[in-house]
């Protein structure tokens, strides 16, 4: 890609070509499709622990690279992002431990933001969580992913900072291209259109690694 510039919590680039994308130049009531797309490239590491049942155990997982892509005028753009795919749960308090998380390919339309989620398993200040389907969301992750704990049972983390997840939220909102409104009724919207998708790629399920640092 071209005019790659780098930010602090991703990467950006525009593509001036749209003729391999104009589905994402579909609109709906005023807002474009924008594109998650949840990639199997790794792109580093992060600590977590074993939610919901904490041992004195930390664990080692992957980061992985997720992309989001829209349209700009009539220029294509992607932004990317660290994130946390996978985690580590068990089923009950005494039972072992093991990697969780969407390893299959596959493809979802957004259900909904949910505006009062709060992260359950870490101190964070970023509300709000997009709902992939039942339990699976979207959310805040840590800034820095080997010095803050966060944990998941197959959510998707956002991770960078600060305020990442914000900034997520905030691109998401510039690729639409929705207008009007407050910033929260705008993710509201968003959410109720159908124009935001994930796609998971096919990943291989990470073996469960104590972390060490």
């Amino acid at each position: 890609m071209n005019n790659i510039m780098d930010f602090w919590r991703n990467e950006w680039a525009v593509v001036t070509d749209v003729s391999e994308v104009t589905d994402y130049e579909t609109e709906t009531n005023g807002i474009k499709e924008v594109k998650i797309i949840v990639s199997a490239e790794i792109t580093g590491r992060g600590k977590t622990w074993n939610y919901p049942y904490k041992d004195d155990n930390l664990y080692e997982i992957p980061t992985y690279k997720l992309y989001l892509i829209g349209t700009i005028g009539n220029q294509r753009v992607v932004f990317t992002y660290n994130v946390f795919r996978f985690g580590v749960t068990r089923k009950t308090p005494t039972s072992p431990p093991y990697v969780c998380g969407l390893a299959d390919k596959q493809r979802h339309i957004i259900k909904q933001w949910i505006p009062t989620y709060k992260v359950h398993s870490a101190a964070s200040n970023e509300i709000g969580a997009w709902q992939v389907y039942g339990n699976f969301l979207i959310h805040d992750g840590p800034d820095n992913p080997l010095q803050e704990t966060y944990a998941t049972v197959g959510c998707i983390e956002i991770c960078g900072g600060p305020q990442g997840f914000d900034k997520f939220n905030d691109d998401i909102i510039i690729l639409s291209g929705i207008q009007g409104g407050t910033r929260s009724e705008q993710l509201t919207r968003i959410g109720k259109s159908g124009k935001l998708v994930i796609e998971y790629e096919k990943a291989d399920r990470p073996p469960l690694v104590s972390f060490n640092s």
